[in-house]
């Protein structure tokens, strides 16, 4: 195959690709990273199109190709590494690597670059490498996450590109020197066009990869989390508890549950209107999410009650987490906009005491009844010899 069919097949991915991600970002537009990838399949787009009309036979100025596609191909890589460094949410701008774009040409007009094909090489190939380098590195600090079989395609695809790129470099410059017989070297470009073309294709099936499995984390997240206050809902409750018990019995370690529930809430709702009382669960939402360490679980249970799962945690060290939690509370006030200050009351219960999740989420909620019924905003722990009428 020539290189110009070659370079055609590459402009006709490359202008699929680019379609396939402007539609898929108009109907995704809270993944702001794709934009990233959409000036990546451009800049593909546009080498590609250079390039076929180059090798059509069509004389372009030296500005054209090989300056401009040399850098629209170093921008590609840019933009890969700009999209995905967005979508991990990394610190820092990347306003800079617009920066090394116009660098990178501006240094192919240089007669250092004009006078010899290795200066070009000697330009741009390390930028690409070190680009593919900074990718992979930021893709394996997150391959133990739930997307992390994506961000491994990801490694994959950008180590292929790496490879690719050294054999074909190396190729050339034992070429020049003629260390190895010229009569290859069509076949080896043509090797090295469609490895350019297939890490395109691998590229653009990962970006879609990637944002099918976000869209389906987010579909999961939603129907996982409670509307009003982000937390874990009770729909989830059961599977999560279940787990963690199981996991804690094997173990061999305590479990405690802490029951929260806000203090005369019917009468915010009554004489500040059920606004503010959305106001004050999430108040309570945030200082609670605040308090927990990173592997307690935190439920909203029902209107104005929270669940908290606490592994790994014995009672007394549960009772003092309850007491300070409650503390929290009692000492910010919410601004409705008069500074108001809300109770809690909160029961706890260990797994010593049951042999089931479900067992141990009804000692929580008779030691949370045990705390309304002496004088609410207070702790009490579950007593089993305790018998309070409701």
């Amino acid at each position: 195959m020539d290189l110009f069919t070659l370079t055609v097949v590459n402009a006709f991915i490359a202008l699929v690709a680019t379609g396939v991600l402007a539609m898929q970002g108009q109907a995704d537009r809270q993944f702001r990273y794709q934009r990233y990838f959409l000036l990546a399949g451009g800049c593909m787009l546009l080498n590609a199109g250079i390039s076929a009309i180059h090798f059509s036979g069509i004389l372009l100025p030296y500005w054209l190709i090989p300056a401009l596609t040399n850098s629209l191909s170093v921008g590609a890589s840019l933009a890969l590494a700009a999209g995905i460094h967005r979508h991990l949410q990394k610190p820092g701008k990347r306003f800079g690597l617009l920066l090394v774009f116009i660098l990178l040409f501006v240094l192919h007009l240089t007669e250092f670059a004009r006078s010899d094909i290795n200066h070009r090489f000697l330009i741009s190939i390390p930028v690409v490498l070190l680009l593919n380098l900074w990718c992979i590195s930021m893709l394996w600090q997150h391959r133990k996450t739930e997307l992390g079989k994506v961000y491994l395609a990801f490694i994959a695809t950008f180590a292929f590109n790496i490879l690719q790129f050294v054999f074909r470099t190396t190729f050339m410059v034992l070429e020049q020197h003629q260390i190895i017989q010229t009569s290859i070297a069509p076949v080896v470009h043509n090797v090295g066009f469609f490895a350019l073309t297939a890490f395109a294709i691998l590229v653009f099936c990962c970006i879609i990869l990637l944002s099918h499995s976000q869209q389906r984390q987010m579909l999961q997240q939603l129907s996982e989390r409670d509307a009003l206050t982000g937390l874990l809902n009770r729909r989830t409750l059961e599977l999560r508890l279940n787990a963690e018990f199981s996991r804690c019995q094997r173990n061999n370690s305590t479990l405690c549950l802490l029951l929260l529930d806000a203090d005369y809430f019917k009468q915010i709702n009554d004489k500040l209107g059920h606004a503010t009382g959305d106001l004050a669960v999430q108040h309570i939402a945030k200082i609670a999410d605040q308090q927990l360490r990173d592997y307690d679980l935190l439920f909203r249970y029902g209107g104005e009650e929270f669940l908290l799962c606490l592994p790994d945690t014995d009672l007394p060290a549960a009772l003092q987490i309850a007491e300070r939690l409650r503390l929290a509370i009692n000492s910010a006030p919410l601004f409705t906009p008069q500074p108001y200050f809300l109770t809690v009351s909160i029961g706890v219960a260990s797994s010593k005491d049951s042999q089931s999740w479900q067992t141990l989420l009804q000692q929580a909620d008779q030691a949370l009844y045990l705390a309304k019924h002496q004088g609410r905003n207070q702790v009490q722990s579950y007593q089993p010899t305790a018998a309070v009428s409701r």
